[in-house]
């Protein structure tokens, strides 16, 4: 019996099955792995630094880390901040959104102090009125700006668009309903800071209203036709002072005539 095994076992090493070659495994690279990400963080510091130039002191050639576009914006934003009137601009306009009302308000107060040191300096050329400039600037304060704020807001409210008929209603309105209204705010304004009663007011919307209306509109409407074509909402009241610092002059020279004559 353990000779046959013997005989036995030669033929089975015949028929056992040849074992596959072994082969080496190809190296496989998992793309999540953290191996993966220092290996492309490498490459990429590599190349960065190879593209280095000398002369420009920029990484990257212009475009990389550090490059000229970043130190271009960041000369854009120094400029920005360094311009006094865009800054002026930008923080006008911050205030507005917040405190319209007494933005305005304060924008009319310039517009109609401006407009009386002009006209007292460089049309009448006599002593300086400093109560005569109070009245003037408070009315622009306290009248003007407040109520255009009112007016414009509800203009525009009532009649929305930026077409020729919108256009030409809102001049219409301005011109031929609010002009005499505001005139006789003005004259109104003014006579009860110089102490008079309603009958100079009476006297002086009969004599000066007409002479305040039909000297509107020889600026005025072309200039409200701008202004609600082209300008935004929020900055009528700045555009229409802009302009009146010139016909201011205008109402303060005859808000003042009875005084020029006595």
């Amino acid at each position: 019996a353990p000779a046959s095994a013997l005989l036995r076992q030669p033929a089975l090493l015949r028929t056992a099955p040849a074992a596959a070659p072994l082969r080496a495994a190809a190296p496989q690279m998992i793309l999540g792995s953290k191996t993966f990400r220092k290996a492309v963080l490498s490459v990429r510091r590599s190349s960065t630094i190879k593209g280095c130039s000398p002369g420009d002191g920029s990484v990257g050639g212009g475009s990389g880390v550090g490059g000229g576009n970043g130190a271009q914006m960041s000369a854009g934003g120094d400029d920005d901040e360094s311009n006094p009137f865009a800054s002026a601009w930008k923080k006008y306009n911050e205030l507005l959104d917040e405190k319209p009302l007494l933005m305005k308000a304060f924008t009319s107060f310039l517009g109609f102090a401006i407009g009386d040191i002009l006209a007292q300096i460089f049309i009448q050329k006599q002593d300086f009125d400093w109560y005569r400039l109070f009245r003037l600037a408070s009315f622009g304060f306290l009248v003007h700006g407040t109520s255009s704020h009112w007016f414009y807001g509800m203009l525009d409210s009532a009649i929305p668009g930026k077409g020729a008929q919108p256009v030409f209603t809102k001049v219409f309105i301005d011109q031929v309903l609010w002009n005499p209204i505001f005139g006789i705010m003005f004259f109104s304004y003014v006579a009860c800071l110089e102490w008079k009663g309603l009958q100079y007011v009476i006297d002086k919307t009969r004599n000066e209203l007409l002479t305040q209306v039909t000297g509107s509109w020889k600026v005025w409407p072309l200039a409200h036709a701008i202004n609600f074509r082209f300008i935004p909402s929020s900055q009528r009241v700045l555009y229409i002072n802009s302009i009146q610092i010139g016909y201011n002059c205008f109402l303060s020279l005859i808000s003042n005539r009875d005084a020029e004559a006595a």
